[in-house]
């Protein structure tokens, strides 16, 4: 996914319609990867914050120290859920300005 987003769209017409058509699909993975993730970040989270509350950290440490604590324990995660979120992005922004780059043509042929 990284490496398509970061090769050339092109001008060729029947290129930014292939590359519209990846895109979608692109899109609607990188999102699916995205919910998984956050799902796995959430149960990593959960399992935390139980195991913060077996050892008491909740009465040692502000509840910040806590929070951080169990947010190092999702740090692996916490990157994918990043990354999926800025494939997402990066494919939406690629699409949009794919769209802008066709009518830019189709105005060009109608002068």
């Amino acid at each position: 996914m990284q490496t398509y987003l970061e090769t050339p769209a092109g001008l060729e017409p029947q290129g930014l319609l292939d590359r519209i058509e990846f895109l979608n699909i692109l899109i609607a993975k990188s999102g699916q990867l995205l919910a998984q993730a956050k799902f796995i970040q959430d149960d990593i989270v959960n399992k935390g914050l139980l195991q913060a509350m077996e050892q008491d950290l909740d009465r040692k440490l502000s509840p910040s120290l806590v929070n951080k604590f169990v947010g190092s324990g999702a740090k692996n995660i916490n990157y994918l859920v990043n990354w999926a979120d800025r494939i997402n992005a990066s494919a939406t922004h690629q699409l949009d300005g794919i769209r802008t780059i066709i009518s830019y043509k189709k105005a060009e042929l109608n002068l």
